[in-house]
């Protein structure tokens, strides 16, 4: 039976869905069972810290920038075995206390979560599609995760390899430590997608402030250039057409997110010479 766990979150200018976010945290996870609500802000310039605090919980400021900053200091407050990790545009599944806490038995867990899809009509078919044609480990993320304490800080924490990819090189430690990262795919939480706009700058900035993908610059091309004919087959199959032009225009921001940050890189050595 699960005990007391820390609910953890980081946060930049989550103003926006931050009240029904926490209200549904207050539903799905009994009071009894919350020792602490931590949340570590990234310099939020909206209303983000009040409202944090209105829902009392504690708010630490992130000593620098990003995830893995934000996630490394709000581990350095976690008291119990396990915490639960949460973000700010997250609704978690009614059922996510009932089941997730389950896959926790075995020792060799270190990562139990469900998946979440977005709320927006196209992009959780998109969300759909890349679940139905993905490996088991597709999905990992550090938006409602129940964590095993002792193992993460065994491992050393968050990696800071990489601002963006902080989940993916954790997911990678985890594995090769041989302990195990689960993802219940029953467990289905919202991810607050409300418009296309938001979500295409958020495909760019993905890409172009990450130093993992400037390789991937020929697989992003790849894909950009095969879109076309990947979003009319789910068109057609899902009745969204749509996805005729959604699908292209996301790789495409993509593309030049890598572009983007591929060019930086070449101008960073240079300046070096």
């Amino acid at each position: 039976m699960m005990g007391k766990v820390d609910l953890v979150m980081w946060t930049k200018n989550g103003g926006k869905f931050l009240r029904q976010v926490f209200e549904q945290i207050e539903r799905v996870i009994p009071e009894e069972n919350i020792n602490q609500r931590i949340v570590v802000d990234d310099h939020s310039k909206d209303e983000t810290i009040r409202i944090a605090k209105d829902f009392n919980w504690q708010v630490y400021p992130n000593p620098a920038h990003g995830i893995a900053s934000g996630a490394n200091e709000a581990l350095r407050h976690v008291q119990t075995e396990y915490f639960v990790s949460l973000e700010q545009d997250v609704i978690l599944a009614e059922e996510w206390w009932e089941k997730i806490p389950m896959h926790m038995a075995n020792q060799d867990v270190a990562v139990a979560q469900g998946i979440r899809l977005a709320t927006h009509p196209t992009l959780k078919i998109l969300d759909e599609y890349e679940y139905s044609r993905k490996g088991a480990l597709f999905g990992a993320s550090l938006d409602n995760n129940l964590i095993r304490t002792k193992i993460i800080r065994q491992l050393g924490g968050f990696p800071t390899k990489c601002s963006i990819c902080v989940v993916y090189h954790l997911l990678d430690v985890i594995v090769r430590a041989n302990y195990r990262w689960i993802i219940d795919k029953t467990v289905v939480s919202q991810h607050l997608r409300t418009d296309l706009k938001s979500y295409y700058r958020h495909a760019y900035l993905q890409y172009a402030n990450c130093e993992c993908h400037k390789s991937d610059l020929k697989v992003n091309m790849r894909l950009f250039l095969t879109s076309p004919l990947r979003s009319m087959h789910l068109a057609i199959a899902q009745k969204h057409p749509q996805l005729l032009y959604v699908y292209p225009r996301i790789r495409f921001n993509c593309l030049q997110g890598a572009l983007n940050a591929r060019n930086r890189s070449i101008q960073s050595i240079q300046s070096d010479r």
